[in-house]
């Protein structure tokens, strides 16, 4: 059980991410600035104030296989909105979405 807890918390975040992209991504029209980013195929509205993942110290990829780079208030480039959306539940909603591309 001990070493079977670390994959159900793996497995719950999943869930979780995957629930919150299957809900908000692929938005046909882009709203407030809460949409991440306001531009492009995939829109993500990230949860940040509902969901605290401080604890969580890994990486996740919510969504493989997409290329579509954003800059986040830290000035880090995330591969895509998804990953962005991660951080900003890491750190309590204090890295939000800067602007499309590249820092």
């Amino acid at each position: 059980m001990a070493k079977s807890f670390p994959v159900l918390l793996f497995f719950m975040l999943i869930h979780l991410i995957l629930d919150s992209v299957t809900n908000f991504v692929y938005a046909l029209v882009s709203g407030p600035r809460q949409w991440w980013p306001p531009h492009g195929p995939v829109k993500v509205k990230c949860p940040f104030r509902k969901v605290d993942l401080s604890w969580f110290r890994g990486t996740v990829n919510p969504c493989p296989g997409l290329h579509q780079p954003i800059c986040g208030t830290n000035f880090v480039t995330y591969e895509n909105p998804c990953i962005l959306c991660v951080e900003s539940l890491k750190s309590r909603g204090k890295i939000r979405y800067e602007h499309d591309g590249k820092c």
